[in-house]
């Protein structure tokens, strides 16, 4: 039964920015028939009241009618119009055919509500304000009368309380869902702003970001951290021969292999072309070159996409003063040694960019 009601409609997905409208929509119809129906038997088998049984009923086709129509065309633009409509110039014409009284004023409280969210703030001021005219108006000709609150009075109080409780949980569902979903797509901008697109591991800022974080800790010298940068050697010839397809495939497959082989608490980052670097925290010197080495060793002796290449790496470790520049630039000069060793190397370096150990390929150590 819901799903006539609330019927999903595929231009308008979640995400649209009339989906609320829709769904608004279809739960104002859902409320007013309900109501239109109830307030129909109620005047007229109860109160005898047919000339307000005439018009609740009148309330209920017309709300019938636009459900059936909107269903059809999901054209969201005019029926919020005509929900407007509907819903203000109904509760007028029963307030103002009551003259205002048992109450009946409160209806009027629930023109903003859907005004405002239907047709917009511009259009919703002008429908309530000439509401609540209307219904001053009426109270200024009630000046000095008796009121006399009768069942017809706890009905209309009762209706409208029930009405109002059902738009603002409406209301709030909308702000839930909205909030929910802003927040998902926060995350997921964060997610694309930090990442890698070809890789899937960390981007160069966000590395930096990581990088900036851990140095500028009071006792980070204190707790030995490793920076590895770490180099595809000849890549540029794998792009040559195989093409760039092939070229970018090998990037995607050596980072699954990064994650993989390095500790899970390992940050790992494409740092620019073939180039990937990595900080290993609480990881000594000594540590950090065997890891690397085993890397290394890994590399050579496996293909990747039948593909057979090798890395070098330049490490450095974190040290008191240090910078984010100059402890990248010490893994730099590390690196350039090893690739002016021949490539397939480990290179360490100290803090005065020394290189101070190298592993060679020849015995797979660092000497």
């Amino acid at each position: 039964m819901l799903s006539f009601w609330y019927k999903e409609f595929p231009q308008y997905p979640k995400d649209h920015k009339d989906f609320w409208r829709t769904r608004l929509i279809a739960h104002s119809l859902l409320i007013t028939t309900c109501y239109f129906l109830a307030l129909t038997l109620l005047n007229l088998f109860y109160f005898a009241s047919y000339d307000i049984a005439l018009i609740d009923a009148f309330g209920l086709f017309i709300s019938l009618g636009i459900c059936i129509w909107f269903n059809k065309t999901a054209n969201v633009n005019i029926a919020s119009w005509a929900v407007t409509l509907m819903i203000v110039s109904l509760i007028l014409m029963f307030v103002i055919s009551v003259g205002g009284h048992a109450h009946s004023l409160f209806w009027a409280t629930l023109i903003p509500p859907f005004t405002f969210f239907l047709v917009g703030r511009n259009w919703g001021s002008i429908f309530s304000a000439v509401a609540f005219a209307i219904c001053a108006y009426l109270v200024y000709l009630q000046q000095q009368q008796t009121i006399t609150i009768g069942l017809g009075s706890l009905f209309n109080l009762i209706e409208v309380g029930l009405a109002h409780i059902l738009i603002f949980r409406f209301y709030e569902k909308t702000r839930f869902s909205a909030y929910t979903r802003l927040s998902i797509r926060n995350l997921e901008i964060q997610h694309l702003a930090e990442t890698d697109k070809l890789t899937g591991l960390y981007n160069r800022q966000k590395f930096d970001f990581e990088l900036s974080q851990l140095i500028a800790k009071d006792d980070v010298f204190k707790t030995p951290h490793c920076l590895l940068i770490c180099d595809i050697d000849h890549f540029k010839n794998i792009n040559d021969t195989y093409g760039h397809l092939v070229g970018d495939n090998v990037l995607t497959e050596f980072a699954k292999i990064l994650k993989k082989r390095m500790r899970n608490d390992a940050l790992i980052a494409r740092w620019g072309g073939e180039e990937f670097t990595i900080i290993l925290s609480n990881t000594s010197l000594n540590d950090g070159a065997k890891q690397a080495d085993d890397l290394r060793k890994y590399i050579a002796e496996n293909t990747i996409t039948n593909i057979a290449f090798t890395i070098s790496i330049g490490l450095a470790t974190i040290q008191k003063d240090d910078t984010v520049l100059k402890l990248l630039e010490r893994a730099d000069t590390a690196l350039y040694r090893a690739k002016n060793n021949g490539r397939n190397n480990v290179c360490v370096s100290d803090k005065d960019s020394t290189v101070i150990a190298q592993s060679t390929y020849l015995n797979g150590s660092i000497a």
